[in-house]
């Protein structure tokens, strides 16, 4: 279970790098909340500001904390990135907000909480879709443009809202569209089943909390690839999407192949070219790769496979002793550490055939497509 903590305001050495005013403007409407809490004194001196009891009062929220305060936390420390400040700087100039000063990161995402919140949200949300860490492809009968009118995006959510009440997960859907290169990314929220927990309060009360945990999905289109990566719990809603945005936005409710019998990845360049397979010097970016597991069986209907492991690359384990990869294997599970160029820490990528991805946060999904392209672990 995850922990509520914001890594920007839990820290006292990244606290201290907000630019002062920034920071002072943001608190200063929680200036009462902050001075109840114990040993908080409010000073608008920078060189007596308490930055240790601050730092103690935003690592370990508690229940009276306002709730603009929690959210400006989360998304502030959410966008403290370099991919992000790149992206709200053109969103800002593009608005005539962004001031012509020299901002760390950080300050970036501050400032644009406090001239333009919902910017940041949205933010959020377009980048949502490169934080993914498992997604399923499926394919278009055809490379085609969706229709992205208002009219079919509302007919979209209507069709969604009455499948989700039938399940019992309320209406509510609302389907956000952004496009960032060659991409359409759809943002579909929906809620999930009522919950019933028990919160304990600080004062060691508690409440019965009723509530609708709101949730999103993440589809991706790539026309030029007819490609569609869909990110989604269930296989019911898979097939769902699939046929519903197919119907709406394409006029065809099976123009999105979807389904366990769509192959889009292979593993056979690791039989055919073995440690070849994982050459990268032709990819920028990329400054070398390894193979850590690899699953295996005899055939595509045996339920029982072999897993081979390493901590390391295993074609450099194996070495005389590699075991035979021959063309009557099935290959179905592969992971890799990706090492790029100036990174010390590799990231971690696995493929399970035939259509699934499942790649570290954060990692450069766009590289990575080109590389297993130009191996032939994909399927044209």
């Amino acid at each position: 279970m995850s922990v509520l903590q914001y890594k920007h305001f839990s820290n006292i050495s990244l606290l201290r790098r907000f630019n002062f005013d920034l920071l002072y403007q943001f608190l200063l409407p929680y200036k009462d909340y902050l001075c109840s809490q114990h040993h908080f004194s409010w000073t608008d001196n920078l060189s007596q500001f308490p930055y240790q009891e601050l730092m103690q009062i935003l690592a370990v929220p508690d229940d009276e904390m306002p709730e603009m305060l929690h959210n400006g936390l989360f998304f502030i420390d959410e966008l403290s990135t370099h991919k992000a400040t790149e992206a709200l700087i053109t969103k800002l100039n593009n608005a005539n907000l962004f001031p012509h000063r020299n901002l760390a990161n950080e300050d970036v995402a501050l400032y644009t909480w406090l001239v333009a919140p919902t910017m940041l949200q949205e933010l959020h949300s377009e980048l949502a879709g490169f934080r993914l860490k498992k997604t399923e492809s499926c394919f278009s009968i055809q490379s085609a443009y969706p229709d992205l009118s208002k009219d079919k995006l509302i007919a979209l959510e209507d069709d969604l809202n009455d499948w989700f009440d039938s399940l019992n997960k309320g209406r509510g859907v609302q389907v956000m569209v952004y496009e960032r290169g060659d991409t359409i990314w759809f943002h579909l929220r929906h809620g999930e089943l009522l919950r019933r927990d028990c919160a304990l309060k600080n004062n060691g009360q508690t409440r019965r909390v009723v509530y609708r945990p709101e949730r999103y999905d993440i589809i991706g289109y790539t026309p030029k690839d007819c490609e569609f990566e869909i990110h989604s719990d269930t296989k019911r809603e898979k097939k769902l999407y699939c046929q519903l945005f197919g119907k709406h936005l394409f006029g065809n409710e099976n123009f999105i192949q979807c389904g366990d019998h769509v192959n889009h990845y292979t593993l056979d360049p690791l039989i055919a070219r073995g440690r070849d397979a994982l050459s990268c010097s032709d990819v920028e970016g990329l400054e070398r790769i390894h193979l850590t597991e690899l699953q295996a069986k005899k055939s595509i209907r045996l339920k029982y496979s072999e897993t081979y492991k390493s901590d390391t690359d295993l074609f450099s384990n194996w070495g005389t002793a590699k075991p035979k990869l021959d063309q009557a294997l099935v290959l179905v599970r592969a992971s890799f550490q990706i090492f790029f160029t100036g990174i010390i820490d590799p990231k971690k990528l696995t493929i399970c055939t035939p259509n699934v991805t499942i790649l570290d946060r954060d990692m450069e999904r766009t590289m990575i497509m080109n590389w297993l392209k130009r191996r032939g672990f994909i399927i044209t």
